[in-house]
């Protein structure tokens, strides 16, 4: 996340920590929940697939096949569908770092690129295509998407980046190279989707993704980078806040200081859910109880009294800038971007 939760004091860190393990059924007097409700504690996945009798279970299997670690954060496949036979991608743009599809400091424009022109980037790990583990081998990104950018918030390692422009959709293929001491040098795009776990078919046939309400339930996954879940695969699970929750909770962060407290809340491109969240989620699905894909996770409060909250953009909004941009594009470089788009909608 831009501005990730302070997992780093000793005392936090214990208690979430113990917090874990009793939520995981580490202790006897803590029985497991019958239903899978919001927690302020992030669940480790592996560990919880272990369980059959967690009730989260059933939905981390569906959605956790679907998120891959990218680099020191997260990103989440789409799509499969495309006339092309590639993958779409989403993640944060900041976890790109500044620089990616522009020179700091200056404005970027929304883009769509042919991804077959595009030269690949190694930094994606799937889980396995049984489930239940990260894969060794990496796979490349090729940028194929990205929206607008403001001059004033291309810099400062995008602390300052608004939900609004901190998302993009790459293409992503069935490469997978062995990583070493030097970074793998990929193949143009294949024209084959990576081969993951998705036991319900969500990123072959419709919807591939879905808007989300207040009151919803939802689950999002990704890596933490620090803190005491690093490097592991995690769920956090939240209530999607209402326009007036929404108020009183930026009030009141804005009471401490906390810099999520200033940010004005923007519903067409973002929704905000409270639930627990680590520095190193930022790009990670957040996905509904049927296991659609309905976000990508960009930031976080810190805990203020043991809880958080999260912001995500909206596929919806996502999707609607890709196609505007299409629509947008001559007649001819429609042919050449169309075949990538998603095709099960």
């Amino acid at each position: 996340m831009v501005k990730s939760a302070k997992y780093t004091d000793p005392k936090l860190k214990a208690s979430l920590m113990l917090s874990m393990a009793l939520w995981l059924g580490g202790c006897d007097a803590t029985p497991l929940p019958s239903v899978c409700a919001p927690s302020d504690t992030l669940l480790e996945v592996f560990s919880t697939l272990d369980q059959t009798d967690h009730p989260c279970r059933d939905w981390i299997d569906e959605t956790h096949g679907r998120v891959a670690r990218s680099s020191n954060a997260s990103a989440a496949i789409w799509s499969r569908s495309t006339e092309a036979g590639s993958a779409l991608l989403v993640s944060a743009v900041h976890t790109l770092g500044v620089g990616w599809f522009g020179p700091r400091g200056t404005e970027i424009q929304a883009e769509l690129r042919d991804p077959s022109e595009e030269t690949g980037v190694v930094r994606l790990r799937y889980v396995a295509p049984e489930g239940g583990a990260l894969d060794e081998d990496a796979s490349p990104l090729f940028d194929f998407f990205n929206l607008p950018t403001p001059a004033d918030q291309n810099n400062n390692f995008f602390q300052d980046i608004l939900p609004r422009y901190d998302a993009f959709v790459a293409v992503v293929d069935n490469q997978k190279l062995q990583t070493g001491l030097l970074a793998p040098q990929p193949e143009p795009l294949h024209l084959a989707p990576p081969d993951i776990y998705d036991p319900l078919q969500r990123t072959t046939t419709a919807p591939t993704f879905t808007g989300v309400d207040p009151g919803d339930l939802v689950m999002a996954v990704g890596f933490p980078a620090e803190g005491a879940f690093a490097g592991e695969m995690t769920a956090s699970i939240g209530t999607v806040l209402d326009d007036t929750e929404i108020a009183r909770v930026l009030q009141m962060l804005a009471d401490v200081g906390d810099v999520e407290g200033f940010i004005e809340y923007d519903p067409e491109a973002e929704f905000i859910y409270r639930g627990p969240a680590a520095g190193g989620m930022s790009g990670g699905g957040v996905f509904d109880e049927d296991a659609v894909l309905v976000g990508v996770l960009v930031r976080a409060s810190d805990p203020l009294d043991g809880v958080q909250y999260v912001r995500a953009v909206r596929m919806t909004y996502l999707v609607g800038e890709l196609n505007a941009t299409f629509d947008a594009l001559p007649d001819e470089r429609k042919d050449d971007i169309g075949a990538y788009v998603d095709s099960a909608n």
